[in-house]
């Protein structure tokens, strides 16, 4: 897919809470919101949710109506969110196979993107949005996320848009920070001249990339494809390098699990199709290795971590 300017991810969060309750201490609740980023190419992609569903230690499966909750990803922000579910009770245990069906969109009805050029169907891989298993405890608030890396996730063919499960995962909100870096502005000029030949219409697509530590220089960092090379390693996280009003550069990225990691940066990520390798078989190269960092939770989670990418 030639994803053109449509080179700025959206990330999406799926918050669940699974809270206390004094008088049913064999009990908890649970919650789900959703967060996202904004994304440039596209004006809106719509989610019509059906019901959460999850499976009990005794092998029951547990079904909860979410009355075709429709929403715009592109609407939540950063760490703003939509509640979709709000304080379902759930007994003590654990909880797997979990995931939220999605309504397959057909271009009127049902999950969709609009892209300025008309509303398509979108399509979601099986149907459903997949959640980690997790641990109901007694007394104890659990918090989990799950992010929807829309530049790795969404895909184009011709009028027809998936959304894969690539680019998502689920998180304890306890154990996860947030991540803010601010890109020094001679790397984007740099980049810039040194590919003015590889802009789109006027346009680049800046992108940072997130690696985990096991990366140690620019020359194992991989676009994003549906396998890695040999010598790389594809990207956890991509986020989009935004220019603010005071011509500042950063980028964020939400919801990751506290730990070391390494971010490459690049301004062809207009040249980046999730369905191709394009290392090998494009255009695509990263420019500039920003180096380690590291994301902590802090007390309760969801510090935000911030880092300086120059030099």
């Amino acid at each position: 897919m030639n994803k053109g300017i449509f080179v700025i991810t959206a990330v999406s969060a799926f918050v669940l809470c699974a809270c206390d309750s004094s008088d049913k201490p064999q009990t908890g609740q649970v919650s789900i919101a959703i967060s996202d980023a904004p994304m440039s190419g596209v004006n809106e992609v719509g989610m019509v949710l059906d019901q959460l569903v999850v499976r009990n230690k005794k092998g029951e499966q547990l079904k909860f109506d979410l009355q075709n909750k429709e929403f715009n990803l592109l609407q939540y922000r950063g760490m703003e969110s939509n509640r979709v579910l709000n304080q379902v009770e759930l007994k003590v245990g654990q909880y797997t196979d979990a995931h939220i069906t999605v309504k397959q969109g057909d271009g009127n009805q049902g999950a969709y993107v609009d892209n300025g050029l008309g509303r398509h169907g979108l399509e979601v891989e099986a149907g459903q949005l997949p959640l980690r298993d997790f641990q109901v405890k007694g007394g104890q608030h659990l918090q989990m996320t799950m992010e929807v890396n829309l530049h790795q996730a969404l895909t184009q063919t011709q009028d027809r848009f998936q959304l894969r499960h690539r680019g998502m995962w689920s998180v304890d909100n306890a154990e996860m920070g947030h991540l803010r870096g601010d890109v020094d502005a001679q790397w984007i000029a740099d980049c810039e001249t040194d590919y003015a030949a590889s802009e789109t219409d006027g346009e680049f697509g800046h992108l940072a990339y997130l690696y985990p530590a096991e990366v140690t220089e620019i020359s194992q960092m991989s676009d994003i494809a549906p396998e890695a090379l040999e010598a790389y390693t594809l990207p956890i996280s991509v986020g989009p390098v935004f220019q603010d009003q005071q011509g500042m550069w950063h980028f964020t990225m939400g919801y990751l699990p506290a730990g070391n990691y390494r971010v490459g940066y690049t301004c062809l990520g207009h040249l980046d199709d999730p369905e191709v390798d394009d290392i090998s078989t494009g255009d695509f190269s990263m420019f500039k290795d920003a180096g380690e960092v590291v994301v902590e939770a802090g007390t309760h989670g969801g510090h935000l971590n911030k880092m300086d990418c120059q030099g």
